[in-house]
């Protein structure tokens, strides 16, 4: 019997933390050290005020990290100044005034969206995490608001694998939501019973256990555009659900959403090592 949707991302998602399982004590022992706020290595550990300094008896590694952030930032996206510029891929195209005056506005256009956002909040965290750990990610999606919003992604929350050529193309994460927010991000009509019951007792605070999985759809249909149809899929469940084909949401990129870099990887390594 065919596995639904929910079955198959449950069983990869256990597949890739058994594969990351190895990197896990290295990374908590980085952070513990260089980024006491820094990863998610249980579920549970977002929004804890606990002491998490303690381990740090001398301070200038992460100074030292933060310095290298900051020029990171300063060097590559800076957001006081121009630091990407459109082109085609044929340079007679190039020469043309009109080519350039509508490169030229699409540039100014992006540089606005890009600062009304959150892209750079994003990418000063993005580049801190790259530095401590060598692989970090984020999930830019379509924003009603500010056209586009970033999801930062901190270690230890996330699982990521790569295509044939050695490149990122799936992002697994877990993470918690409470029922208000998952009511107002899916609808009440598409969480678990559990989830229902909880909101209909008033426990809007309560925590749940959520999945996203983003990986590339094989089974599509090549015919169609629809959201179910797109190259990649994205995937939302409730991880404790007894609702074994129930989703959250099912939709669809044209293109990978997930910025994932990686310092510096070895051989077929997937997760890459830091300075």
């Amino acid at each position: 019997m065919a596995m639904s949707v929910r079955e198959q991302c449950a069983k990869r998602w256990e597949a890739l933390k058994a594969e990351r399982s190895s990197w896990m004590p290295h990374w908590k022992e980085i952070s513990e050290v260089l980024l006491p706020r820094s990863g998610r290595f249980l579920v549970t550990d977002n929004n804890r005020g606990d002491k998490r300094h303690r381990a740090i008896l001398d301070n200038s590694a992460t100074r030292a990290l933060r310095t290298l952030s900051g020029g990171m930032m300063a060097g590559m996206t800076s957001p006081a100044r121009p630091w990407f510029r459109l082109t085609t891929k044929v340079p007679q195209l190039d020469e043309s005034y009109e080519v350039k005056k509508w490169m030229s506005d699409v540039t100014m256009l992006m540089q606005l969206i890009f600062n009304r956002s959150n892209v750079y909040r994003t990418l000063q965290m993005a580049y801190e995490e790259l530095g401590a750990f060598g692989t970090t990610s984020g999930i830019m999606l379509d924003d009603y608001d500010n056209v586009i919003h970033c999801m930062p992604l901190t270690i230890g929350e996330y699982a990521i694998a790569t295509g044939a050529r050695g490149n990122v193309n799936t992002n697994y994460r877990e993470f918690r939501m409470t029922v208000a927010a998952l009511i107002e991000e899916f609808g009440i009509e598409n969480v678990s019973r559990a989830t229902k019951g909880m909101y209909d007792r008033g426990q809007y605070d309560e925590w749940v256990t959520v999945v996203n999985a983003i990986e590339p759809r094989f089974d599509r249909d090549m015919r169609k555009k629809d959201a179910k149809n797109m190259p990649f899929r994205s995937v939302y469940f409730e991880l404790n659900s007894d609702e074994q084909t129930q989703l959250l949401r099912e939709s669809g990129f044209r293109q990978f959403p997930v910025f994932s870099a990686r310092w510096s990887v070895s051989g077929g390594d997937i997760y890459g090592t830091g300075p």
